[in-house]
């Protein structure tokens, strides 16, 4: 085997991915952020003691608990902020939804959040089954605020999504984490496996074709492992026996989880790459795979230090109060920052739900306070994935590039499925 990375070691080629990152400072009303201001539409704004009603749809029961961290994130933000007298004095009531990744249930989730507790706006949706309420609350006038990928501000309609290969927008994907790969020694071709269904598969068809253009191979066709198996030894005999260097999984966690310990028990030597590192950590320690395990993630991490900077700073103190738990969960940055996200829009334009949404399709270079790179969320523009790269090491994910200053987001191009770039690849579909 090749040399492997190791961490602090300074990497500078582009990756990409999203997600909305982080809250902001807002002391008892939440302070301006130099680079964070819009516009903002509306003359009407939250009255001092007045009390708003926002929905949180996200997926959890189900699917492993992937995206409880991402929604202790939001109720830890609205907590924090209501018990220092809230947003600019205008107090948060948070009304949360487990749609367990059933467009039923999100379906009736977003029409009771709606009809029945008027909800100013959706503030964070981590859910698998989001496309089933996009046009529905387009056509009510909901602001959507914070997503799980780049689908954090729907407007007029919702032309800001990633990935969503269900949802009403065409989808893009990044060539994050591949082009991390690409540089990455010792690998030279990844082999790929997907859960049987719809938004899977065609992600690892889209991956497949990302690794292509960071100038990797791609061995064998893609192998579906069902959404509800236990044993992953199947699937990684035939990824092994492909000689792929590398095996990426477009799965959720628990295939992710599953697919790496089996590959352990097989013997693979090889490198591992997920799609995201939330709940990868605590089940993996024990298995010592330093510099193994390669992903990205979308913000900056609990474990970096306070000192980067003040959002980091009150996301860890708020989370340690109210949600302890998952004070060390990744994703729950994204949930705090949807939270940020519509605290800066509340700030702008008070309890106006267009207002809202003008002052979100006004934000060309929204930062999150600095826990994520600058997104683009004007009418018309593309997804802009940023994020930084992951490796493990101790049983932990640390960040490749050096950790003692703010890492400098990684923003790059995504695959337009429309152009010849992704409909004249090669697809590596599933022999029937």
């Amino acid at each position: 085997m090749a040399p492997r990375f190791r961490a602090g070691k300074s990497w500078t080629a582009t990756l990409l991915i999203t997600i909305v990152a982080t809250f902001a400072v807002f002391a008892v009303g939440c302070g301006d952020d130099d680079d964070d201001k819009g516009g903002g539409g509306g003359d009407d704004s939250a009255s001092s003691g007045e009390t708003v009603k926002v929905g949180n749809i996200t997926s959890v029961a189900g699917i492993g608990g992937v995206f409880a961290g991402y929604q202790a994130g939001v109720k830890a933000f609205f907590d924090y902020y209501n018990s220092q007298g809230g947003i600019d004095g205008t107090k948060v009531e948070l009304i949360t939804v487990d749609d367990a990744a059933d467009p039923g249930k999100a379906t009736a989730g977003a029409r009771k959040l709606v009809s029945q507790d008027k909800v100013l706006a959706i503030v964070g949706q981590a859910s698998l089954a989001d496309a089933a309420t996009a046009k529905y609350f387009n056509a009510q006038g909901i602001p959507v605020v914070g997503g799980w990928a780049t689908s954090s501000a729907w407007h007029n309609p919702n032309t800001n999504m990633f990935v969503n290969i269900e949802g009403p927008n065409l989808p893009y994907c990044g060539l994050w984490p591949l082009d991390f790969a690409a540089e990455y020694g010792g690998i030279e071709s990844i082999a790929f496996i997907a859960q049987d269904f719809p938004t899977a598969t065609q992600d690892a068809d889209c991956r497949a074709a990302a690794a292509k253009r960071s100038g990797l191979g791609v061995s064998g066709k893609r192998i579906d492992v069902a959404l509800t198996a236990a044993d992953y030894r199947p699937a990684m005999q035939q990824a092994i026996a492909t000689g792929a260097d590398a095996i990426f999984y477009s799965t959720g966690s628990d295939g992710q989880l599953k697919g790496i310990q089996a590959g352990e028990q097989l013997g693979f030597e090889g490198t591992y790459i997920t799609t995201q590192p939330s709940g990868l950590e605590e089940p993996l320690a024990p298995l010592k795979l330093d510099d193994r395990v390669l992903t990205g993630a979308f913000s900056l991490l609990p474990s970096d230090p306070d000192s980067i900077n003040d959002e980091l700073a009150a996301f860890k103190k708020g989370m340690e109060q109210f949600q302890p738990k998952y004070a060390t969960e990744i994703t729950a940055v994204s949930g705090w920052a949807a939270g940020r996200m519509f605290a800066d829009a509340l700030k702008a334009a008070g309890a106006d739900q267009q207002g809202i949404i003008d002052y979100l399709a006004e934000q060309k270079e929204y930062t999150f306070g600095g826990l994520q790179g600058p997104m683009d969320y004007t009418d018309g523009s593309k997804p802009n994935p940023c994020t930084t790269r992951l490796v493990m090491q101790g049983g932990r994910w640390v960040r490749a590039e050096e950790a003692a200053e703010p890492p400098e987001f990684d923003c790059g191009p995504l695959i337009d499925p429309k152009t010849d770039e992704i409909n004249g690849a090669e697809q590596y579909a599933s022999d029937e």
